[in-house]
């Protein structure tokens, strides 16, 4: 596997990023139609671009309300260095926490938790405080959400 830095991307590889970003069920036909390539090329580019490292994959974006998850919540957390690892490693386990970010600062790291209701979000945080290692959390509710940005400007 080889490592491509952005700075090694040129112009069609941003351009075919900034089109699979925007809509991931674009046709190569479409893309290559879109760039002025051929649609040989732009399959040979994005699967260099995958194997690459840079494309991690393809994913549907839900409404997380629509689908359930209508409550969203941070919660930092401190854990015993000694067990951090091994808790990091359990907490990605569970189910409502999609994102688990190693952070500097008064927190060890910051989770992002979705959850049906309170009673969901109380169940995540009792399932954390129950992990060996972790010494404390601090929740923080979203009220509303004004931008989530999916797409990485390249």
């Amino acid at each position: 596997m080889f490592t491509v830095l952005t700075s090694e991307l040129d112009s069609l590889d941003r351009k075919i990023l900034d089109i699979v970003q925007d809509n991931a069920r674009e046709s190569f036909a479409q893309i290559a139609k879109k760039t002025g390539v051929s649609e040989g090329t732009i399959h040979l580019r994005v699967k260099k671009m995958m194997s690459s490292g840079i494309i991690k994959g393809f994913y549907t974006i839900l409404t997380p309300e629509k689908a359930g998850k209508g409550l969203t919540a941070f919660i930092e957390l401190k854990a015993d260095p000694s067990k951090y690892q091994e808790a990091l490693n359990r907490i990605q386990g569970l189910r409502d926490v999609y994102e688990v970010h190693d952070v500097t600062g008064e927190f060890y790291a910051i989770l992002k938790v979705r959850t049906a209701n309170k009673e969901g979000l109380a169940r995540v945080i009792d399932a954390i405080g129950d992990i060996e290692g972790i010494t404390s959390t601090q929740t923080i509710v979203v009220l509303r959400t004004l931008k989530e940005a999916h797409k990485i400007e390249v």
